[in-house]
């Protein structure tokens, strides 16, 4: 059974603690290291932090619901067998091409 859809709100209190706390570390070493910080700054930084969560919590939300469909790997199967699949390399095709040309520079 899925989980019903989060609001707006409840995702907006979901991150709100942690981006306060996050961006007040951040301000706190900024603040030790000698960097002046102003609080519009710190409003700002919590502003723009909690929309990128909100936005990303949207997304891998509607990603789990949605997903893409699997493609087939490339290689296919297990990889103990590839040097064995290889189809043999036809030389009769380079017959025309000096040795030199063929990439045959031992004969």
């Amino acid at each position: 059974m899925s989980r019903r859809s989060r609001s707006l709100v409840q995702r907006v209190r979901d991150h709100l603690g942690f981006s306060i706390v996050a961006i007040g570390v951040l301000f706190i070493v900024l603040r030790l290291l000698g960097m002046r910080s102003t609080l519009g700054g710190f409003v700002l930084s919590v502003g723009i932090t909690l929309a990128l969560n909100v936005g990303l919590s949207y997304y891998y939300e509607r990603r789990a619901r949605n997903p893409r469909p699997r493609r087939e790997p490339r290689g296919g199967g297990d990889i103990r067998f590839r040097e064995e699949d290889r189809r043999p390399r036809d030389d009769r095709r380079f017959e025309h091409l000096d040795p030199r040309d063929r990439g045959d520079w031992h004969r």
